[in-house]
């Protein structure tokens, strides 16, 4: 009886203890909140403070002397030479022994880097009437009354500061919201964040005018870019912005030592600015971050190696993403950005268990020759003029939609393949005239090969139709090679 009194008593006390540690623990979590959720205010109006105070500065700016500048005229993208069409490998194996390729500069990795809007998404009590966009026929909800635009009669400074000190008012945090919660749904990169501010103003205006012009400025300042407005004589307002990356086909302003492109334009004109920003403001990248668009398949196509036939792939791309890409900058020599980019999803979810299965269980060698056959062999070739009317590079997706490619689009894709599918570091090589890539092995593998910061990397040239790994082309040998490092 005193045993089952004393089991009792000790039940009792642990469940007191386990009531009070409860207790404690709710005490202790409502303590946390209400000091995260003290923090976060504080946080919030030292932010909007600072807004405030940053909008106001300025509208003031917008009423003071304006600089002209005169433009330059787009560049056009510059034209390579044109490489030779793809060479057959002998089908001997090479007798010699490899070969040391020289290289006269390694271009190191360009890192990452994505802009966090200097606002914090903001909180609102009440969501003004919804507006439908179509963003590459990807559905968005933006918020915003139509009583509460802004039109511009004229694009004089106190015009433009009176209209400025309007939407920074609060009438547009809602659209800002939204703007902002878009690009982190739909993963845009920083071009893909700057069309779809323009889109939204244009939705917004009905057309694409000067007050639309102002709004796009408004909201990509308000998301921290860099970004500068100009008026013509002619009584336009344009966009200017500065960019990590040369871009081709557009007039651009020497701002201060620093290049702003103008946004809509192609030929040259006198622009006036006001070379004024807000602190913490970042320059936009090309670099791409691939979106997530809706899907709207394409008609599928079959890529089958021609030595290994078992690496036979059926895929479809999404039509969606490949306008995204058409309609994306133009830069040339940067094919960084589009190796790093990478593959879609979508893609890499028809693509890579086909490829992973006919890989699985082959050396580092073997997984190299069979992925390069696959783009040898699978691919036709063709020059850009002929495709495209000019010089223009690739994202794999494009590669894997569009009937022909060139020797930068091959090599783009394949150093996307071997980082993704076998695990290993590769560069690409841009020879006069042509672009190839080297990989670095972990194996003990021979070729020709290239000696970059100490390391050893393999040859493998996706347009040597039947060059195994090691096998470079012959006049690339004793060519001087620009190194290109990847992510």
């Amino acid at each position: 009886m005193k045993g089952i009194i004393f089991c009792i008593a000790v039940v009792l006390s642990f469940h007191s203890i386990a009531q009070t540690s409860k207790e404690e623990y709710e005490a202790w979590k409502k303590q946390q909140k209400k000091e995260y959720s003290d923090f976060h205010k504080k946080k919030v109006d030292d932010y909007n403070a600072w807004r405030q105070k940053a909008n106001a500065e300025y509208a003031q700016w917008l009423k003071g002397e304006w600089i002209k500048i005169k433009g330059h005229e787009a560049e056009p993208v510059p034209e390579e030479p044109k490489p030779p069409q793809p060479k057959v490998a002998p089908i001997a194996p090479p007798t010699d022994p490899p070969a040391v390729v020289p290289h006269e500069e390694v271009v190191p990795a360009v890192p990452e880097k994505e802009p966090i809007p200097i606002v914090p998404i903001p909180e609102i009590e009440k969501e003004p009437e919804s507006l439908k966009l179509s963003y590459y026929n990807t559905g968005i909800t933006i918020h915003f009354n139509a009583k509460d635009r802004v039109t511009l009669k004229d694009i004089e400074g106190n015009t433009l500061s009176d209209a400025w000190n309007m939407l920074s008012d609060g009438r547009c945090d809602a659209l800002l919201k939204d703007c902002l919660n878009a690009k982190q749904e739909l993963s845009l990169s920083d071009w893909g964040f700057i069309t779809l501010v323009k889109l939204t103003a244009i939705k917004i205006y009905g057309r694409e005018d000067n007050s639309a012009k102002l709004l796009e400025e408004w909201l990509l300042m308000q998301s921290g870019y860099k970004v500068r407005i100009a008026r013509t004589e002619k009584g336009l307002l344009y966009i200017l912005l500065p960019f990590d990356e040369q871009v081709f086909n557009l007039s651009y302003l020497d701002i201060d030592a620093e290049i702003f492109y103008v946004m809509d334009c192609t030929t040259e004109e006198s622009f006036m600015v006001i070379d004024k920003g807000f602190d913490g403001e970042q320059t936009p990248t090309l670099s791409l971050q691939l979106p997530q668009l809706a899907t709207s398949q394409c008609s599928s196509r079959t890529i089958v190696s021609k030595k290994y036939p078992s690496m036979k792939a059926t895929i479809a791309e999404n039509r969606n993403l490949i306008n995204y890409l058409n309609d994306y900058p133009k830069v040339a020599g940067d094919w960084h950005i589009y190796a790093n980019a990478s593959l879609s999803q979508e893609m890499k979810n028809q693509l890579y268990p086909v490829l992973k299965t006919k890989l699985s269980g082959k050396s580092q060698k073997e997984k190299l020759n069979m992925l390069l056959d696959w783009i040898q062999t699978g691919f036709e070739y063709e020059y850009d003029e002929e495709q495209f009317g000019g010089e223009r590079s690739l994202f794999s997706d494009e590669t894997l939609y569009y009937p022909y490619c060139d020797c930068e689009d091959r090599s783009i894709l394949l150093s996307v393949l071997v980082k993704d599918l076998v695990g290993l570091d590769v560069v690409l090589l841009h020879f006069p005239g042509h672009l190839a890539t080297a990989v670095r092995f972990t194996e003990n593998v021979d070729g020709d090969y290239l000696e970059i910061e100490g390391k050893k990397y393999i040859i493998c040239d996706p347009t040597y139709i039947g060059a195994p790994v090691g096998v470079a082309m012959p006049e690339c040998l004793d060519a001087k090679v620009r190194v290109f490092k990847l992510n």
